[in-house]
């Protein structure tokens, strides 16, 4: 099934639990690879464009930065790249306030799942979003890989998974290696799962993922969702694709 039916992991019961000097040491320590390197990308170009602003924006919002953080943290970000204050307040707070329903709709929008940055708006060149074990190259994924201080074996394994197409498996191997543990003990499924997780491991509190990420609405009962069947499935995702989308198309705009 490529419909995501997990926890939600909207802001309500994270709000406030992080703060703005926090996000360095977070993003090498409990990001996934999909935001870590839109994190350094960020750093480095005091700009992301449009896909990596949504995606990276959202999943923050996700582990409990407040829209006052959010806005505080991209206008320093973008002021650096020596974007006018003036500019930023004019072109992109509106738009922060929008992912956060403050503005439109008032919808409240919740991070990007794995299958959703999996399947959906591809990264082009100049583009950091999108699944690095999906979108990048071989070679380019294990260059990342070294750099981030995996094991020759490790990247061989993730590597392997890579070719089988089996990313969020990669990922979730990955997730193993950094926090050397032998088995991560869930199926990895969403970007702030993976910060959770990782968060309730280096805490060494094992009730943080209960406390954190509670879902807003009741799950599908397991017989439910196994009778979907994967068109139905994708439908779901479409249908849910183009409700996020509905009212964000100036969302960070360029």
């Amino acid at each position: 099934s490529h419909s995501y039916t997990g926890q939600d992991y909207s802001t309500q019961k994270n709000a406030g639990k992080i703060s703005l000097d926090q996000i360095d040491s977070l993003s090498t320590r409990s990001f996934p690879p999909c935001m870590r390197q839109l994190h350094k990308a960020l750093r480095e170009n005091h700009h992301l464009r449009h896909g990596g602003r949504m995606q990276y924006g959202l999943f923050l919002k996700g582990i409990g930065l407040t829209l006052e953080q959010a806005l505080q943290f991209w206008k320093q970000e973008f002021i650096r790249g020596k974007m006018d204050p003036d500019k930023f307040d004019k072109g992109y707070s509106y738009n922060i306030r929008h992912s956060f329903g403050k503005e439109g709709k008032r919808t409240d929008y919740t991070p990007f799942s794995c299958m959703k940055i999996i399947l959906t708006n591809p990264p082009s060149q100049g583009d950091y979003h999108g699944c690095p074990f999906r979108h990048s190259d071989q070679e380019l994924l294990k260059q990342k890989l070294q750099s981030y201080k995996i094991s020759p074996g490790g990247i061989h394994q993730i590597l392997d998974l890579v070719k089988g197409t089996h990313y969020q498996v990669a990922c979730q191997k990955y997730f193993e290696m950094i926090h050397n543990v032998d088995d991560c003990g869930f199926s990895l499924s969403h970007p702030n799962q993976f910060f959770f997780e990782s968060q309730r491991i280096l805490s060494g509190n094992k009730d943080i993922r209960k406390e954190s990420i509670q879902p807003e609405t009741p799950q599908p009962k397991p017989g439910v969702q196994k009778a979907k069947d994967a068109s139905s499935a994708l439908a779901s995702l479409n249908s849910s694709l183009e409700m996020d989308m509905e009212g964000l198309e100036d969302y960070f705009s360029e």
